[in-house]
């Protein structure tokens, strides 16, 4: 990948956008707040004393330790605060993935720090400040934070260690070896990369000479929804992101991240509780998918139709734009290979009596077990927008920009009428007027920018869902797992999908696990127990538990207008959570895990003995004590991979940001077409879902008047006004077919 800088706007930017010295603009540190966050860093990888050094050489790695001993022994001895870019690597990251408002928590956090007295209550040394006391000492004192009554102090805590933690991870001074890690695919320039040929995309070049341009349609944002929306005449797509062809996929851990997600890979929300993965490039986040494709599920869509009043959700021209997605992706289960990490979960959930099954992928039905394509799918396999539906843009002569941030959506006389943007983080401004403006950002940016856009409506950024994930792990010494390598998803268990008998539960997987998000999402304890912990990398089965969470969180802005992810998991939720996480550790043990571990901060590893371990009182203890503990007191590492709700769609402008048919209730000729209409959480990956909803709205958009005319006509006739799976007549069923296929062959229509 080419040398970039991280947008202020959380995008990528191409090489000649000019840089932000966001440190001068938005908080300074005096010398002795950079003394302390350096100290606080210094510990999360730090030297190894001669007695925990001696534990820690007889840490069982079996594969790693004939292949690699000087590495290993390397990395037992080493001190990250002693390396000479240890400063600028920290505030490097601070400032690719943390916010200026978050900035400025930090700040006065270490600015508190500087006094004794707050010092002594964080250290438990009445005379000497934080960078003064010997490193035994600060380890102490930060392993407490992470369990402290205060919630700001845990916040602080996790912040810091999260930045400290992906700083060293995401390039360990050559030490990858140590843990059995390759570092980039080493296949990536191997015959499935040379023996294929990729799309070619050309993006008009904002100058300081252009003036405002004109289209018919313009859609912000490349994703899973804009994408779709994209392929017809006299449109303009504006992506913040940047994108890069797959010979520029390096597949490095720190390229992947920093390039194309949002904020680095390290967007973090508000109470710093949660990780935050979201794609941020041109295709969103169908480049760093893992390829998992699935359907709504029934229950959701009848959910949606009930109490939402979208009847077309159980429309059987729905169903058929699903076909159809599918059909273009190239979706099936057939041709997938199970990876260890896959294994190991079906083995499991199998001597447990669990159901689990085989998930589908988007890989045109051919062999594909790419275990870095969370950093793009350089071979092309995977079926991203990239490789599909921005083709067919293309091949309709639809115009591209990248690198470029709109600020607000024009509107005149309460209708749309373009967009304002700007390249090169906001020195070169230009307006595109457009009849019709699609907004498809993604539930992270699509309220934020209806918010910079003036819109009043008070739905806007409410009713956010996560999908909040946790994490547990087993140790298998004797297998070489690799959890970053092979298929990523192919397996899911649903043994607690409806854990309160209204559908709200959680999904059972595992998922591509590198180095820094293995790092970060389990506790760290001390710099003994995450060295060990990470030296058994390569025997590591993460599983992760996927909530469909019920109650919502909220997007607002901050003062530049950027969004700011508020979540809490509820008590409902966390319950969810739990019940996924007491399972998961039961199918690592079935499976034949020697020791097992939680994401939260205060459970400890518990180590398997016996043969009927299932059954071991001290087992049964262990669990009754994940459960006590719980996830919801902000101790312990959740993270989210889907976010979807914040302008909620609905029949009751009360209750709903856009209408039935994907357009604003206060602006007329303005449409949301993402994730971020859904009314609830969907519960699993929602790209097909996202995908058919963008299709379903464009197709909304052909010629207004007559589709909605159509669209009233075929809804006519449900009894009770609710809808199940097995509702349809065969005459609604032929009429819809036929409205389809009337309004595939169509384009936009823009008359007003």
């Amino acid at each position: 990948m080419t040398d970039e800088k991280n947008s202020l706007y959380g995008g990528s930017q191409s090489s000649d956008a000019k840089s932000i010295d966001i440190y001068d603009e938005n908080f300074h540190l005096a010398e002795k707040q950079k003394k302390i966050f350096l100290a606080i860093c210094g510990v999360f990888i730090s030297e190894l004393n001669g007695k925990e050094f001696d534990v820690y050489m007889n840490t069982k790695t079996y594969t790693n330790v004939p292949k690699n001993a000087d590495n290993i022994k390397e990395f037992g001895q080493i001190n990250f605060e002693s390396k000479d870019d240890f400063s600028a690597r920290l505030f490097d990251r601070l400032q690719k993935t943390t916010h200026p408002h978050q900035f400025a928590r930090i700040s006065s956090m270490l600015k508190k720090m500087c006094s004794k007295m707050t010092s002594y209550s964080m250290t438990n040394s009445p005379t000497k400040l934080f960078y003064e006391l010997s490193l035994e000492q600060r380890a102490a004192a930060v392993a407490k934070w992470s369990t402290s009554q205060k919630a700001s102090i845990r916040q602080f805590y996790r912040t810091i260690s999260y930045v400290a933690r992906t700083a060293f991870w995401l390039n360990p001074y050559g030490l990858y070896p140590a843990i059995g890690y390759p570092g980039p695919d080493p296949e990536k320039n191997g015959p499935r990369f040379k023996g294929r040929t990729f799309p070619e995309y050309e993006f008009i070049k904002i100058t300081e000479d252009t003036n405002d341009l004109e289209f018919d349609v313009v859609i912000i944002g490349s994703g899973a929804g804009g994408s779709v929306a994209a392929a017809r005449n006299s449109v303009l797509v504006i992506e913040k992101g940047h994108h890069y062809h797959q010979s520029q996929l390096t597949l490095r851990e720190k390229d992947g991240y920093e390039k194309l997600y949002e904020l680095g890979g390290g967007m973090l929300s508000e109470d710093s509780s949660m990780t935050v993965l979201a794609g941020s490039n041109f295709g969103g986040g169908t480049t760093v998918s893992w390829s998992t494709s699935v359907e709504p599920s029934h229950f959701v869509r009848e959910e949606w139709a009930n109490s939402y009043g979208l009847i077309h959700f159980m429309d059987d021209d729905f169903i058929d734009s699903i076909k159809n997605i599918k059909n273009r992706l190239g979706v099936s289960s057939s041709n997938v290979i199970h990876n260890e990490n896959n294994k190991i979960l079906i083995e499991g959930c199998k001597k447990l009596g669990a159901p689990v099954a085989t998930v589908s992928q988007n890989s045109a039905s051919k062999l594909h077990e790419c275990g870095w394509c969370g950093f793009g799918c350089r071979y092309g396999e995977k079926q991203g927008a990239a490789m599909t539906y921005l083709k067919d843009a293309k091949d309709y002569d639809v115009k591209f920009i990248q690198d470029c941030f709109v600020k607000r959506v024009i509107i005149e006389n309460n209708k749309a009428v373009g967009v304002e943007a700007t390249i090169n983080n906001g020195d070169k401004k230009f307006k595109v007027n457009a009849k019709k403006v699609i907004v498809a950002c993604g539930a992270l940016h699509s309220p934020a920018l209806l918010l910079r856009s003036g819109l009043k409506d008070k739905n806007i950024g409410k009713n956010l869902y996560t999908n909040p994930m946790a994490a547990v792990y087993g140790v298998f010494p004797n297998k070489e797992v690799k959890a970053y390598s092979g298929t990523i998803q192919s397996a899911v268990c649903d043994a607690k999908e409806n854990v309160d008998g209204e559908h709200y539960g959680v999904k059972i997987v595992v998922g591509s696990c590198h180095p820094a998000m293995m790092s970060t999402s389990f506790p760290w304890k001390s710099p003994l127990q995450h060295k060990q912990f990470m030296l058994q990398y390569n025997h590591i089965v993460p599983l992760l538990i996927i909530a469909r969470d019920r109650d919502p969180g909220q997007i607002k802005i901050d003062s530049k207008g950027l969004p700011k992810l508020d979540y809490k998991l509820s008590p409902h939720d966390a319950e969810s959570v739990i019940a996924g996480i007491l399972t998961s550790l039961k199918i690592l043990v079935a499976a034949g895990a020697t020791k097992i571990g939680t994401c939260q901060a205060e459970v400890e590893e518990f180590e398997i003995v016996g043969e009927n371990s299932l059954n071991d009182p001290k087992f049964l203890q262990y669990l009754e004590k994940v459960k006590k503990v719980g996830v919801s007191n902000g101790q312990a590492c959740l993270g989210s991979i889907y976010q979807m709700g914040t302008c909620r769609m609905g029949s009751d402008k009360a209750k709903s940001v856009v209408n039935p048919f994907g357009e604003t209730w206060d602006v007329k000729n303005l449409y949301v077409a993402d994730s971020s209409v859904f009314p609830t959480s969907a519960g699993a990956s929602p790209m097909i879902t996202t995908m058919s909803i963008g299709f379903y709205i464009a197709n909304c958009i052909l010629s207004e008047k007559e589709f909605v005319k159509k669209r009233q006509s075929a809804m006519l006739g449900t009894p009770n006004g609710t809808f199940t799976d097995n509702t349809n007549a065969d005459k609604r069923s032929s009429r819809r077919r036929s409205l389809l296929s009337s309004f595939s062959s169509k384009r936009f229509s823009m008359s007003n």
